[in-house]
């Protein structure tokens, strides 16, 4: 497009393909070296599209980029959240079955304590 609309001024910079490509290169990755430019009014317009279209590629590859790393840390915060629940109720599990003697004297006192009352 840039090509066509460029290429017959006579002071064109973009008089090939390629120029046509290499400035579209350099404008929609936001690098703009600034050594090929349109220099027609319709030319510009386009070109000013051209530069808010790649900042809107980059835009929504950084937020992809950054939703992906937050989910993932989220999901190993959850991860070792539920691995360290699973080892407390394992423990106690184990005390449990450790003072199962214990217990129940305990709650056997706790009963006649009540009845007492």
């Amino acid at each position: 497009m840039i090509y066509l609309i460029e290429s017959p001024h006579p002071d064109a910079q973009i008089k090939t393909l390629l120029d046509a490509f290499w400035w579209t290169a350099a404008t929609v990755t936001t690098v703009g070296y600034g050594d090929v430019v349109p220099i027609t009014d319709f030319g510009r317009t386009i070109a000013i599209f051209y530069m808010f279209f790649g900042i809107a590629i980059a835009g929504v590859f950084v937020s992809i980029l950054a939703t992906r790393y937050y989910k993932r840390r989220i999901e190993s915060k959850d991860d070792s959240k539920d691995y360290s629940l699973k080892k407390l109720v394992e423990k106690m599990d184990y005390l449990e079955k450790q003072h199962k003697e214990e217990f129940e004297k305990i709650q056997d006192q706790l009963k006649k304590l009540e009845d007492k009352k």
